[in-house]
């Protein structure tokens, strides 16, 4: 009889001992919500940035991602501390970490496009008064920005295409395409950019040999001037050259913007020969060629 109450006394510590087990597995539901929350708050002021962004509204961008990168980096703090018995929340927030990590990422991608773009606004401001020297650095600005956005976005691209699409609950497989998606058309906008910057060199190079010879011009050195418009069409017709292609770009950021620059380009291609002939005749003293030279270039500017 003893040996019984023995038996059943052991069974019941082991059933308690076991129950016990499974009333005690940890969960990490509640923090798994609470980041999801935070990365889905961050993601929407992320592409309220790019929405004004494309207004041209730079400071408002620049605040949208400085919240969402707190949002990011809450939501890390969060996933970093949690931990869960159940195999389903491990890979939940493993997944929601590549995430947050990404979006920072994103965000430091999108202020230092922000950047580049700023210093091409003021590129143009310093080419529209002449000054070379300061266009020339803001352009060097705008190009290292560009640069350093393209290694945040490569960044990003690598940790979001390294989750496993087949592993990802159904709910969430729309987010993931999307996020590849965007991150490859950005990245394909940017390379396209980096080759528009690379192709405003040799313009600012061609317009700095156009002031000169402006100024030869206004002191009547007919030779210098005409040497400077010669150097002029060489660069200028390298930058045509090199932005031509970029006018049938998909993104309209990229594609107008060229597409006004190659319709200069295209005219000073047929004005400088004229200009230039003028002033190699003007220095021969031959005044009516000159002047017939002269009459052939256009009024467009």
């Amino acid at each position: 009889m003893n040996k019984v109450f023995l038996v059943i006394f052991l069974g019941l510590i082991l059933v308690t001992s076991f129950s016990g087990c499974t009333e005690n597995k940890v969960s990490a539901a509640e923090e798994i919500n609470t980041s999801s929350s935070l990365i889905y708050s961050a993601d929407l002021r992320v592409e309220s940035a790019i929405s004004d962004m494309d207004e041209g509204s730079y400071t408002s961008a620049k605040n949208n991602l400085k919240a969402a990168r707190v949002d990011y980096e809450e939501a890390l703090k969060i996933l970093n501390n949690a931990s869960s018995d159940y195999e389903e929340e491990t890979k939940d927030i493993e997944r929601d970490v590549i995430f947050a990590e990404a979006g920072l990422d994103a965000v430091s991608y999108s202020e230092n496009l922000i950047l580049a773009t700023e210093h091409l606004d003021k590129f143009v401001a310093h080419l529209d008064s002449e000054d070379i020297d300061l266009s020339r650095k803001e352009l060097d600005k705008a190009s290292e920005a560009l640069n350093n956005s393209i290694v945040y976005l490569g960044s990003a691209k690598e940790k979001i295409f390294s989750i496993d699409l087949d592993s990802v609950p159904v709910e969430q497989k729309s987010y993931v395409t999307v996020q590849r998606e965007d991150l490859e058309t950005s990245e394909k906008m940017s390379l396209e950019l980096r080759q528009m910057i690379n192709g405003l060199y040799p313009f600012l190079d061609g317009s700095e040999h156009l002031f000169k010879a402006g100024e030869y011009l206004e002191t009547e050195e007919w030779d210098k001037a005409a040497d400077e418009i010669a150097d002029s069409s060489v660069k200028l017709s390298e930058s045509k050259e090199s932005l031509e292609t970029l006018k049938d770009s998909d993104y309209s950021e990229i594609s107008v913007g060229v597409i006004e620059i190659c319709g200069i380009l295209t005219q000073l291609e047929k004005d400088l020969p004229h200009l230039e002939a003028g002033c190699r005749y003007m220095e021969k003293g031959r005044y009516s060629q000159a002047e017939a030279e002269f009459s052939k270039v256009s009024d467009y500017y």
